[in-house]
């Protein structure tokens, strides 16, 4: 493999790898990928959508009332149901994923669904968001080495990534060994994503530089037993998500954390040692400066507000400085 140098995110655009191809191989590539239209969204966000109507039609059917024969008449009975969901203690995404999946299934609603959509902004504005908080680099590490001392090294090395590189929860779950290319010197790796939100957007794949040596061995000393199909995971993601719900329960976090707080406690820490905001944008891939700095913003707000015992505190120091001694944990 030749040497990883350059920024901490590489971008490859589409159309210029298929454009070296000819139409042979092309219409191959397009055989397997599929159809246009199943395209469209995600394998995963199709299936919350679908999931999202039908959750809709359930509530047509369980309150007798017929199928919308018209837009106007649709937009009615959505509204009905999102002021159900509302009153019920639901979810916003409930609302959310169904005025999405109504508009991807069946694209001519979509601009008659206004009184539903104002109904969502409304929901919008009165209910803040219960946002992950983000996770300081003692609790990162002493996850990791929680994780590491219950057999779950899988988990433990998504946890450390996650955190270093601002990762996004699905980015995460579907890392393949098979994404990852190491220097001569095994100093830098580079981890090639699969088309992501962002990446979707302009037509491109992404890639992220890991540059902490210390993570980049440790990296390579996990995967040098996976085969290049292999995920790092070991078990699902839903797996994965219940073993680190049961180490913050262990560790006795407060309620708040969950994977995303990696992204979010990455990015903060990453700003909190660099000042610099254009960075931070270039490794979490947010397109909008205005965007980061909001989230920045809220993040660090959180900060000032996480309480732990001092005993607690106590144990994830013990447990990080295990994880990685040498290390300056004081924030």
């Amino acid at each position: 493999m030749g040497p990883v140098d350059g920024p901490s995110v590489v971008a490859m655009p589409r159309q210029q790898v298929l454009g070296r191809r000819g139409r042979v191989e092309r219409k191959k590539d397009r055989q397997a990928l599929g159809s246009l239209k199943d395209l469209v969204v995600a394998k995963n966000t199709r299936d919350r959508y679908l999931e999202a109507v039908s959750r809709f039609l359930l509530f047509l059917r369980s309150h007798g009332f017929t199928y919308p024969s018209s837009f106007s008449s649709l937009d009615a009975k959505v509204c009905e149901f999102i002021e159900a969901l509302w009153h019920n203690g639901d979810p916003k995404s409930y609302a959310s994923d169904c005025l999405s999946g109504l508009g991807h299934f069946v694209p001519q609603c979509k601009r008659s669904l206004v009184g539903a959509w104002r109904l969502h902004g409304s929901w919008t504005r009165a209910e803040l968001p219960a946002r992950a908080l983000p996770f300081l680099p003692v609790m990162v590490y002493a996850l990791a080495q929680a994780a590491f001392d219950k057999g779950w090294s899988d988990l433990a090395v998504l946890v450390l990534l996650g955190f270093d590189r601002f990762a996004r929860s699905g980015e995460l779950f579907m890392a393949k060994r098979g994404d990852f290319t190491w220097n001569t010197t095994k100093t830098k790796a580079i981890w090639s994503l699969p088309l992501t939100k962002s990446g979707q957007r302009v037509g491109a794949q992404e890639s992220l530089v890991i540059d902490d040596s210390w993570l980049v061995v440790a990296l390579a000393n996990y995967m040098s037993a996976l085969s290049p199909g292999d995920y790092l995971r070991s078990v699902s993601p839903g797996i994965m998500r219940s073993r680190l719900k049961s180490l913050l329960s262990d560790l006795k976090f407060p309620e708040g954390y969950q994977w995303y707080s990696l992204r979010r406690g990455g990015a903060t820490h990453f700003f909190r040692a660099t000042n610099d905001l254009s960075r931070v944008c270039f490794v979490g891939r947010w397109n909008s400066i205005k965007t980061a700095r909001i989230y920045l913003t809220d993040a660090l707000a959180q900060l000032t507000e996480i309480q732990l015992e001092p005993v607690v505190q106590r144990n994830l120091l013990r447990l990080a400085k295990r994880a990685r001694p040498g290390f300056q944990f004081d924030s």
